[in-house]
């Protein structure tokens, strides 16, 4: 009798055990995919020693990566927070013009390659200051990361034909709207507009056929609008003309902001764009249009570490 039930359970085991091999394959080469973020980040800012005595010799380390959707480039890493002579650094290294990521070019993440975004590291060499003996100071040295980036939107707009919205209506049927879809990056944008645009094939007036949308931009990124050493042009973006299909055209003077070619966010956070779109050509039935809007800028992020120093310095006073 337990011969058989020990037989029964040895071939429910075999059954079993290839179930089991298929899943833990599975599982060994299942992939979650790149990841995405709001532009470049710091992965990493920290010195070799957190504590040293004074005459160390140390060094502060970055790792940055690109995880937006699109080219990084003129990557630059500004020393700030610390004398740089006092430690060890000659005036100007990583100050005014920065330490250069490699090239200054970090690739984006790429969805077909499933591939993450390009990785940048820099290093600064630093030797600890000199201190009075018995004596501890902490320092807190930042890392500012300049870089250049762009962010684009793309948002389909229905028009329907006036007499096709009757037919639609009378029948109970409904159109939907979409979302605005964005590329990954430090700032986000929205482009609203109605549902749908109802497009009239007999205008009574010229302003029959034009519509209002309103582009909304938003800084997302932990870090500020801003070009290296130029102030002036803080939270300024730049705005490349939208792209319309030849049956829309933007109104002539109704967007001032793309007329200038740029926009300028409200305290570095937000800016609001509002332009009126005429209709050219109403279309037969109903038909999906899409306008698409890109917007170049400079940014940076900030990350502050700390080094304790002791000192050992016998008579030094610091002047």
């Amino acid at each position: 009798m337990m011969k058989g039930k020990q037989s029964k359970g040895m071939k429910t085991l075999l059954l079993i055990l290839p179930l089991l091999a298929v899943v833990a394959i599975s599982g060994c080469t299942q992939s979650t995919g790149p990841t995405f973020g709001n532009g470049v980040t710091i992965l990493n800012w920290e010195p070799t020693y957190s504590s040293v005595e004074s005459g160390d010799s140390l060094q502060l380390r970055i790792r940055v990566q690109n995880q937006g959707e699109v080219r990084a480039e003129n990557m630059r890493a500004l020393l700030a927070g610390i004398n740089q002579e006092d430690w060890g650094l000659s005036f100007g290294f990583g100050g005014s013009q920065g330490r250069l990521f490699g090239n200054g070019v970090l690739l984006p993440p790429d969805r077909i390659q499933n591939t993450d975004g390009q990785i940048g590291q820099e290093t600064f060499d630093m030797i600890a200051p000199k201190l009075p003996k018995g004596t501890t100071q902490q320092y807190s040295p930042q890392v500012r990361v300049f870089y250049s980036y762009k962010t684009s939107a793309i948002k389909s707009i229905t028009l329907v034909n006036e007499n096709e919205l009757r037919r639609l209506q009378d029948q109970g049927k409904t159109l939907s709207a979409t979302d605005t879809k964005t590329s990954a990056g430090p700032l986000s944008v929205t482009i609203t507009t109605g549902k749908f645009i109802k497009a009239r094939e007999s205008s009574p007036s010229a302003f029959s056929n034009i519509f209002p949308i309103t582009i909304d931009i938003t800084n997302i990124g932990g870090g500020v609008v801003s070009t290296e050493g130029m102030p002036q042009n803080d939270y300024i973006v730049r705005i490349t003309r939208p792209t319309l299909p030849s049956r829309l055209s933007i109104v002539p003077g109704s967007c001032r902001e793309i007329d200038q070619g740029y926009v300028t966010l409200w305290k570095g956070q937000s800016a609001s764009i509002t332009c009126n779109i005429q209709i050219n050509q109403p279309p037969l039935t109903n038909e999906d249009e899409n306008l698409k809007i890109t917007f170049e800028y400079d940014y940076y992020i900030d990350r502050t570490t700390t080094i304790t120093v002791t000192g050992n310095e016998e008579g030094y006073f610091g002047f």
